[in-house]
Formats: structure tokens, C-alpha cells, sequence
């Protein structure tokens, strides 16, 4: 069975999954995510031998304190969770409202202050946590966002754009290029606030970053964006996962056109890096795009499992 098939089964087991907890509402998607997080480590031993070593490298002081795998292990559960959430939302089995209840943002104040320029904002995310649930909440209280998604080969054509609107939320397709960074713009133009994640090497080419230890293309899209409306870029930080997700506001970027942009993206970059390294436990270092890249200057000794 070739590999895509596979995946597009796999999408189609986890939308049923994320179904059936969600009669159980976000308290049961959360338990469920944790559960299927911790099954979905334990099975996948090479790849977390593999991780294991990797994280290693960048971070010694949780080596030292015998919490490398507890954070691995937390990494899997916090985005296996919010993967089973965001499919529960854009399938409908959860409403708007209970996403948005399940969120606390911290420091909207800076989106205030951001919007008041009128030229927009770029809401920066990561992959760390349910940022879905953050967008959601934002439109809950008032904010009008756009959602910046990118279509894949192993789900059904069209989910991530109608489960994006089925939040009441403006959807933002980034391909073709072209026409996804024009319609950016032309909602930044609009004073809306363009939720876009950067943190994933560039599958068609980007500008070359040293980021979490290895080299990679990283996307020049949201520099490029704020650098030519003159929008704030304001990173959206994950803070807590407990009962709910916590996301904190940092205070707003501006963005020099003056400056080459391989040096803005590095800056972009650094800042998520600091971010990741801060809480290395809600990252998803199990994404492909990260941990198939080389490191610049690899250890050869592994990890114990």
C-alpha cells in the first residue's frame, strides 16, 4: 500500500477518534490526546531512539536531570492532543465556544496596541500546542483573524478550509503562493490580524537558518508579509497546557526593510528557538521536517532509550 494511502487512512482513524471523544467534550479530547500521545510514543521506538539522541545535543541540563524523556514523552501527548482537538473542531463535533472556553489568552493588550497602527498584525505561531483553539478564541472575543493554511495530500481536499470558516474564522490558503501571500495582504491592508506558523523547514526552498541546531530552509513568508505592509509581527507563546491552553501575547516585533531579510527571518527564528528551548516539552519534535535534517556538528554517542 503506497505511503499516501496510508496516511489518508490514518487522517480518516484519527477524525473518527477525535469524533467519538468528543462526545466526552474537550475534558475527554484532553484525557483521550494524552492517552493516544503516550501509545503513539511507546510505539514508535526507533523514531524516539532517534529523537532522544538528537534532543541530547541541545539539552544537556535535562540529560543531566534525567527529564529527557519526560519531555519527549510530554511533546507527543501535548500535540497528539491538539491534533485530536483541531480535528474534533473543524469536524464539528465540538463547538466554537467549548474550543474557546478551553483557552486562556494572557496579554491581548499587545494585539490592541498592534491593531491600533491600523496596518494589520502577523500573529506568529508554532507547532506547540493547540494554536487553533487560540485563533478560535481570539474570534470568540471580537478579533478578526485570518487563518493562514496549507492544504495536505493525506487528508480530505477542502477540510482545513471549511473547518476553518466552520469557526466562523476567515480562511487564508497559502498556495498557490502567489495568490495565498496576496490574499494575506490584502487582509493585513484590511487592519486583520494573519495568524501564520514558521517554525517547519520549507518543503520548495527558503532562507538557509541555523535553527535548534540544524541548518534549514526556513519560511521567509511571515517577514516578508510584515516587512511589506509595515504590520507589527506579534509572536504568540505557549505558556501552560494543564486544564486548558495558555497562550501569552509578546509585545510586537517591527520589522526593518532597511535590513537584508535572510538577517530578519534569523531573528524570527531565534526567537522561537529561545521559546522552544524554554519548554522543550510542548514542542513537536516528532514533526519530519526537524529531526530528518543533520545536525551542523552531530555527537555520535545516542541516547539510552
Amino acid at each position: 500500500m503506497k505511503r499516501r494511502t496510508l496516511r489518508r487512512l490514518g487522517f480518516h482513524v484519527l477524525r473518527g477518534l477525535a469524533r467519538v471523544l468528543a462526545l466526552g467534550g474537550m475534558g475527554l479530547l484532553r484525557r483521550g490526546g494524552a492517552v493516544f500521545g503516550r501509545l503513539h510514543f511507546a510505539l514508535g521506538r526507533a523514531k524516539r531512539r532517534q529523537l532522544l539522541a538528537q534532543m541530547e545535543q541541545l539539552l544537556p541540563g535535562a540529560v543531566a536531570s534525567g527529564q529527557l524523556k519526560k519531555h519527549l514523552l510530554s511533546a507527543y501527548q501535548v500535540n497528539d492532543r491538539a491534533i485530536l482537538e483541531i480535528l474534533a473542531a473543524y469536524s464539528g463535533a465540538v463547538s466554537p465556544k467549548q474550543v474557546a472556553d478551553a483557552c486562556q489568552l494572557d496579554n491581548t493588550l499587545a494585539l490592541d496596541k498592534a491593531l491600533a497602527d491600523g496596518k494589520g498584525v502577523v500573529l506568529l505561531g508554532m507547532h506547540m500546542g493547540n494554536g487553533v483553539a487560540m485563533a478560535i478564541a481570539l474570534a470568540a472575543r471580537g478579533y478578526p483573524i485570518s487563518v493562514v493554511y496549507r492544504e495536505s495530500n493525506k487528508i480530505s481536499p477542502g477540510f482545513f478550509r471549511d473547518g476553518i470558516r466552520l469557526q466562523g474564522i476567515d480562511a487564508v490558503g497559502a498556495m498557490p503562493a502567489a495568490a495565498g501571500f496576496r490574499a494575506m495582504v490584502r487582509a493585513l491592508r484590511a487592519n486583520r490580524i494573519v495568524f501564520i506558523l514558521m517554525d517547519q523547514a520549507s518543503k520548495r526552498g527558503g532562507i538557509p537558518v541555523r535553527f535548534l541546531g540544524k541548518e534549514l530552509d526556513m519560511p521567509p513568508g511571515p517577514a516578508e508579509l510584515a516587512r511589506r505592509t509595515h504590520a507589527p509581527l506579534v509572536p504568540a507563546l505557549l505558556e501552560g497546557v494543564d486544564e486548558s491552553w495558555h497562550f501569552r501575547f509578546a509585545d510586537p516585533i517591527r520589522l526593518d526593510r532597511e535590513r537584508p531579510l535572510d538577517e530578519e527571518v534569523k531573528m524570527l527564528a531565534d526567537v522561537m528557538e529561545a521559546h522552544i528551548l524554554e519548554h522543550p516539552q510542548w514542542w513537536t519534535w516528532h514533526q519530519r521536517r526537524w529531526r530528518r535534517h543533520p545536525f551542523v556538528h552531530p555527537r555520535p554517542n545516542p541516547a539510552p532509550d
